[in-house]
């Protein structure tokens, strides 16, 4: 009778399976987009070992690749420190593969270009350059530019340019203050590691105002030291003449004029000769009086000298007076 009932039973529930049996239900969306591969991003150029100047332009060149890409996935940067920093150029660029950067005013020798590529999903990738590259502009001016003169020539000296590749400097004068940094100013080139400059082309009491500039190796040239002046001055005697008096003394009066340095002194030696200069002999301290022997400053100057007593019972028409000129001291 048991076995009849489950039998029964069973019999219902096959015929009623919306009483007894599990809903189940599935649904199929459209075709999307699964991305989990990241972007490739390779920059060709400057890609190391370039030199840039200041104010030229360059093209950025680069290949990049990804399946999800929007319009503008680029970024760009470059860095003046060997990439310790980096300095955003632009961002959201074109991937075109070439981009025109106008090189910034800031000069260095470890200079390093940066690319990054950004998909749709915020996946991304980077690329640097595989070496530095350079920007190049004005080296650093020379410092503590100095000038002093001696004999025939003005002496110049300088602190050099703290830049690497300094290999000239150029020298600048003009007889007026503010000397311009122009060609015609220019009066020569020093070369690397002179620091150091003797102008002997100049006039007696004429005054030199100079200025230097530090040149590198692709003729980037800086602005201008501090400006010095000097006054040259050259030692010559520019006049010498003599006298014998009618008075039957037997003096001599010779009347001579120097040039120098007005703040330096000299020591003056007078000489005669009798045979029109072939020979001279100096004369003797005992037998001249005026301005010889030392501290005789430039200007125009007498000598008394006692010819009688040097020479006596002589006679010449071929007498000659000389004055030698010696400076003892550059003065200040």
């Amino acid at each position: 009778m048991k076995n009849k009932i489950v039998k029964i039973l069973l019999i219902v529930m096959l015929l009623s399976p919306g009483i007894f049996a599990q809903v189940t239900a599935s649904g199929i969306s459209l075709a999307g987009i699964l991305d989990s591969s990241v972007p490739t991003a390779t920059i060709t150029a400057p890609n190391g070992g370039e030199i840039f100047q200041i104010g030229d332009s360059t093209n950025v060149t680069w290949t990049a690749t990804d399946s999800s890409f929007g319009s503008t996935p680029m970024g760009l940067y470059y860095s003046s420190d060997s990439g310790a920093t980096f300095n955003l150029v632009e961002n959201n660029v074109a991937n075109s593969g070439t981009y025109r950067w106008e090189i910034p005013n800031d000069p260095s020798l470890t200079v390093l270009f940066k690319i990054t590529a950004i998909d749709s999903f915020g996946l991304g990738s980077a690329d640097t350059s595989d070496a530095v590259f350079k920007i190049d502009g004005p080296p650093a001016e020379p410092t503590n530019l100095a000038a002093s003169t001696e004999d025939h020539k003005i002496n110049l000296s300088w602190d050099s340019s703290s830049e690497a590749d300094v290999a000239n400097y150029f020298v600048y004068r003009s007889t007026s203050a503010s000397v311009s940094v122009i060609l015609s100013n220019r009066i020569d080139t020093v070369s690397v590691p002179n620091t150091s400059y003797a102008d002997s082309v100049v006039s007696h009491d004429s005054t030199y105002y100079y200025v230097i500039t530090a040149v590198d190796s692709l003729n980037n040239e800086s602005i201008a030291s501090n400006e010095v002046s000097a006054t040259a001055y050259i030692l010559q005697i520019t006049s010498v003449t003599f006298q014998q008096s009618t008075d039957g003394l037997k003096m001599v009066t010779i009347n001579y004029t120097f040039t120098g340095n007005p703040a330096g002194t000299y020591t003056i030696t007078p000489y005669y000769s009798e045979d029109n200069g072939n020979t001279w002999t100096q004369c003797n301290v005992a037998n001249i009086s005026g301005n010889f022997g030392e501290s005789i400053s430039p200007g125009a100057k007498a000598i008394t000298w006692d010819f009688g007593t040097a020479l006596p019972n002589t006679y010449t028409s071929q007498a000659r007076i000389k004055i030698g000129a010696v400076e003892e001291s550059a003065g200040k």
